[in-house]
């Protein structure tokens, strides 16, 4: 059925401020990870978020309780798309510019082409070629330049745990689809959030010390806190509230915003360079991204 045009305006603007909040986190986790380590802010934060979406789940009287055979689900799913995710995320930002990151982790819908044909779905030709157009485009944003080549070994493992990031998002996104049709999506975010926020917190700790919230002054504090709570909560009741209005497709579309508003914010108040060889290689992973996008919609279309 399709929803009345005052609901789609209204999941219009949703995904917009969603999109928006979503690529805020780079510059501001930037900021704090020059004074904190990357597990401990991981863990810490997305314990914060997970405590948020409890209490949504808890205002609006949704079930809270997990059915016992999906507790083993819950844990994988946590393990990846949280424990592994985050690290990786915290490890990245820490090593690299916000607004390579912000493009980078982009190519999640590379991956969720690759695993969508890994588990027998057709990839028409058009989505094997927006995959690679969306890694060309990776390597010019890393080699940031359009005359000379300034790639080399050592300038890669900040990008390359961007790569498993991405991964590891797109393999969340793509396991976790089942249990959000039957449990909802918000509980499944919520277990997962708490579940791999208690993965992350203990191994921090065995490297990292609690002290280090010491370090943080009131303004990094105040960053801390926002990127628990609206990168992660408030933006994930934003993609929820989008799903119902407009569809998986159209919500999809939207999240090409986020390295717009990372790379926006990230240049124009936290002091990121911002280049040509940039703007033009986040250019072509968004165009590849899009392609691929097109042709997973277009093969899901096709009777099997």
């Amino acid at each position: 059925m399709t929803p009345p045009p005052r609901s789609r305006l209204a999941g219009d603007a949703i995904m917009v401020g969603t999109a928006m909040l979503m690529g805020s986190s780079y510059p501001f986790a930037k900021d704090v990870l020059a004074v904190m380590s990357p597990l401990l802010y991981s863990g810490s934060r997305y314990l914060v978020a997970s405590l948020f979406l409890f209490a949504v789940l808890a205002l609006r009287r949704q079930r809270i309780a997990l059915p016992r055979r999906d507790w083993p689900a819950m844990v994988l799913l946590a393990l990846v798309g949280v424990a592994v995710f985050q690290a990786c995320w915290g490890l990245a930002i820490a090593r690299t510019s916000p607004s390579l990151g912000s493009i980078v982790i982009t190519t999640s819908t590379a991956f969720s082409a690759i695993l969508a044909w890994l588990s027998g779905r057709r990839l028409p030709a058009l989505g094997w070629l927006g995959i690679v157009v969306a890694f060309a485009g990776v390597v010019l944003v890393v080699n940031n330049s359009l005359t000379t080549i300034t790639v080399s070994v050592g300038s890669l493992d900040g990008t390359l745990i961007w790569i498993v990031a991405a991964f590891a998002w797109a393999l969340y996104v793509d396991r976790a689809a089942p249990y959000n049709l039957r449990l909802g999506a918000l509980p499944v975010m919520a277990w997962t959030t708490l579940i791999g926020s208690l993965m992350l917190l203990p191994l921090a700790l065995v490297f990292d010390s609690l002290a280090e919230f010491g370090r943080l002054d009131d303004r990094l504090r105040l960053f801390w806190l926002y990127t628990a709570i609206f990168p992660v909560g408030v933006a994930f009741l934003g993609l929820t509230a989008g799903f119902e209005r407009l569809g998986v497709s159209r919500v999809m579309v939207y999240m090409y915003l986020i390295p717009v508003a990372g790379v926006g914010l990230s240049a124009a108040f936290f002091g990121d360079p911002l280049t040509w060889a940039r703007v033009l290689g986040g250019l072509v992973v968004l165009s590849g991204v899009i392609l691929t996008r097109v042709a997973l919609d277009r093969a899901a279309r096709v009777p099997v």
